[in-house]
């Protein structure tokens, strides 16, 4: 079913038509992650973001604050880019089957050094 709906998702996209698409939902829990921190796999602490792409075709990240993201599309799976002010990224990626990794890489300016983390769990989508 999910591959049916991302799909669907990525079909709608690929048409530039008049008529509103319908809301989308991907609700994710990353309930693992890795970090120079964690010393290996960590399962304190799940991230949970949740992205949207209303009606046009535009993505934002829901959390906190809404915040545009850039939305590539794939034969096999879904990414949501948001690019920082500092110059890094963070990207999430989801398959049809749900599984989903989101790759963060902060710029700590005080430090003058970069925090890498991965983090890897599920999304279910929503209309």
């Amino acid at each position: 079913m999910r591959t049916i709906v991302i799909a669907a998702i990525l079909a709608s996209l690929a048409h530039d038509t008049a008529a509103a698409l319908p809301v989308q939902r991907f609700f994710c829990v990353f309930e693992r992650y890795v970090s120079p921190k964690t010393n290996g796999l960590s399962y304190s602490d799940p991230l949970r973001v949740e992205f949207v792409v209303d009606g046009t075709g535009a993505a934002f990240a829901v959390g906190k604050n809404v915040y545009p993201v850039r939305l590539v599309t794939g034969d096999l799976g879904v990414t949501f880019l948001e690019e920082l002010g500092t110059g890094a990224v963070q990207s999430t990626t989801i398959l049809p089957s749900g599984s989903a990794v989101h790759s963060r890489h902060t710029i700590v300016s005080i430090m003058n050094e970069i925090v890498p983390s991965q983090y890897y769990g599920t999304c279910k989508y929503s209309n």
